[in-house]
């Protein structure tokens, strides 16, 4: 990259938000320009997409060109300096980092609430996928990402609690239910879930259960 620079195009558009904690502790103790370009690059990310539960791969990274471009190649290829970056960045504790197993690639999150929480996430869909064959059905969190929409922080909290308050099946047929009238919010599931405790789910008219939705839908 050997352009010249026009100057800054400022407004509330082009603005990208960093956290002073980056500019307090996490600046002032790197000394490799690479490792500075990832850290300020994941957290541009975040803010850009607006979740800073996101999570990075160095396949992922790879994909930008625009990023990779001003690297300063000093190790092999960009996949394994990205690798290599990531793993400094996860060390140092600037970013967290997860692994499904030594065979699979691993994951990293920003060392914040919302990447702690996503990468509480990531560990609870892999103790859940270790099922026998008598517990063939989905987790409640791939439920919910199939059926009713993307998990966030937020919601994977939410689900947490109701599967210590209600059974799988339940929660799994009222998913169903949802989907099937075509109201794919979960507001809506947590209401047939808190009739069905109140009145028991084999008592409560099923019929009503998947017709007359709207009467969930009551503030």
């Amino acid at each position: 990259m050997n352009e010249s620079f026009d100057g800054y195009l400022i407004s509330e558009d082009t603005l990208a938000g960093i956290p002073n904690d980056f500019f307090r502790k996490v600046l002032p103790t790197i000394e490799d320009i690479n490792l500075l370009k990832l850290c300020l690059y994941t957290l541009w990310k975040a803010n850009t997409i607006g979740d800073y539960g996101i999570s990075y791969t160095a396949q992922d990274i790879l994909l930008d060109k625009i990023f990779t471009d001003g690297l300063f190649l000093n190790v092999g290829d960009s996949l394994r300096l990205i690798q290599s970056l990531l793993d400094q960045a996860g060390q140092k504790n600037f970013l967290l980092r997860w692994q499904e197993s030594q065979n699979t690639e691993p994951i990293f999150f920003i060392n914040c609430e919302d990447g702690k929480k996503a990468l509480e996430i990531a560990a609870k869909n892999l103790r859940s996928s270790h099922v026998t064959l008598d517990q063939i059905q989905p987790n409640i969190y791939k439920l919910y990402e199939q059926n009713i929409g993307p998990l966030t922080p937020l919601i994977a909290d939410t689900l947490r609690d109701a599967e210590e308050i209600y059974p799988a099946e339940w929660i799994s047929e009222a998913i169903e239910i949802a989907v099937q009238n075509n109201v794919r919010r979960w507001r809506y599931v947590q209401s047939i879930l808190d009739r069905w405790k109140k009145e028991g789910r084999n008592g409560a008219d099923r019929r009503r259960d998947k017709t007359d939705y709207r009467s969930y839908l009551d503030d």
